[in-house]
């Protein structure tokens, strides 16, 4: 008698078979009914098993990273405190680690979570050098780069927010084969690294893009990240020359004259005068207008009371603020103000000149009394909330 061996596959195949002849006596729609509900349920097991994997998965990560936490949270804590500047060999000393030990990318993903809380918690008051010096000891920056070299667009992107969460550093090399990506987010996020961490023309994809998309988002983040050089002492561009050129986006001349303003560059006052007597654009003018009001530049008073009378009501508004922030005590300015107030036909307009005078120094609170006793029933009411101690009265105008 002979024996034959069945492979699985026959037995899969017999079992298979078996289902479609029992199907086959059926009604075609019960049969296709069948089939679907056999599919659907071989999908929601498949998901199953696969959202228990990842739980599994997730679980056994957080547990190793807490462990990364109890071991290396303190050292590595110690070591960005310390005020002198210390050597590779005394910082692997210090987190207990061999010689010529090899980082894998799972350590590497694991010690992420806690450098991110740690840098979160000492960045104000930790050493720069010694921080990265331990992010090279535990091999960070060429884990970064592996990341950013990686196919997956998701990796790369991921890379460089990671790389800025922990104030850590690539190669120039690496990121600026991105900065000219077609995909756009990669693009910013490899532009936004050059121009933090660069240090040879970190802003030029910047500047000469003339498909520039420069929205309220990179506004801050650009923001930040020249706040971030001057902190660290590197340079930061010459933002003059920015509002001077006329660029493709007119949204980064904005930007420019906004730095210009936060960062109090008084020497570039002149120029913005310069400039805002030529500006016919409502926006770049309002921005210049509030620039130097918050810097303090008295020689624009007299500009601003030239375009006073010709401005529209929202430039009116940030004039007036402007005036007010200057707060020369001219007598000239404090009675246009006076002036205006009466003439005005627009409610915030009015309020805001109000708030001005009210504000105007010793002057201005008496021409404020004055306009008190003159002013009509229907505007006791502007007084009235500018003189209440529980009222922010700025906020409604």
């Amino acid at each position: 008698m002979e024996y034959y061996t069945l492979s699985r596959y026959a037995y899969l195949k017999y079992y298979v078979l078996i289902l479609y002849y029992r199907l086959a006596e059926y009604p075609p729609v019960v049969r296709a009914w069948a089939i679907f509900a056999t599919i659907a349920l071989l999908v929601i097991v498949f998901i199953m098993i696969h959202n228990l994997v990842k739980a599994f998965s997730s679980a056994a990560d957080a547990r190793q990273v807490q462990k990364a936490h109890e071991k290396y949270y303190q050292p590595m804590k110690q070591v960005a405190l310390t005020t002198r500047a210390m050597d590779n060999a005394e910082i692997i000393q210090l987190l207990g680690l061999p010689k010529n030990f090899k980082m894998k990318e799972k350590q590497n993903r694991r010690l992420f979570p806690v450098l991110q809380e740690l840098y979160m918690e000492v960045h104000d008051s930790m050493s720069r050098i010694n921080w990265q010096r331990l992010l090279q000891v535990l091999k960070m920056p060429a884990y970064f780069e592996a990341q950013v070299r990686s196919s997956s667009m998701r990796k790369r992107v991921l890379a460089f927010k990671n790389v800025s969460a922990i104030d850590a550093n690539l190669k120039e090399a690496t990121a600026s084969r991105y900065l000219y990506s077609k995909n756009r987010k990669l693009q910013n996020c490899a532009r936004i690294h050059t121009a933090q961490f660069g240090t040879s023309y970190p802003f030029k994809a910047l500047e000469e893009d003339p498909n520039l998309v420069f929205t309220e988002e990179l506004m801050v983040k650009y923001h930040n990240v020249l706040v971030y050089r001057k902190q660290n002492g590197l340079t930061i561009p010459n933002l003059i020359r920015w509002v001077n050129r006329v660029p493709v986006n007119e949204e980064l001349r904005l930007f420019a004259i906004n730095e210009i303003r936060i960062f109090q560059h008084r020497e570039d006052c002149e120029e913005l005068l310069g400039l805002l007597q030529n500006s016919r654009d409502e926006k770049v003018s309002c921005a210049i207008i509030k620039a130097l009001g918050e810097m303090d530049y008295v020689p624009a008073e007299k500009e601003f009371l030239r375009r006073y009378l010709t401005a529209s009501f929202n430039e009116r508004q940030t004039l007036a603020e402007a005036l007010g922030d200057i707060n020369s005590g001219s007598p000239e300015v404090l009675q246009f103000l006076v002036d205006d107030f009466k003439q005005t036909s627009d409610y915030l307009t009015r309020m805001k000149v109000l708030r001005v005078i009210h504000d105007y120094g010793k002057r201005g609170k008496d021409a404020f009394d004055a306009l008190r006793l003159q002013a009509r029933p229907e505007y006791s009411i502007y007084f009235e909330h500018i003189d209440c101690n529980l009222i922010d009265s700025r906020r409604y105008a």
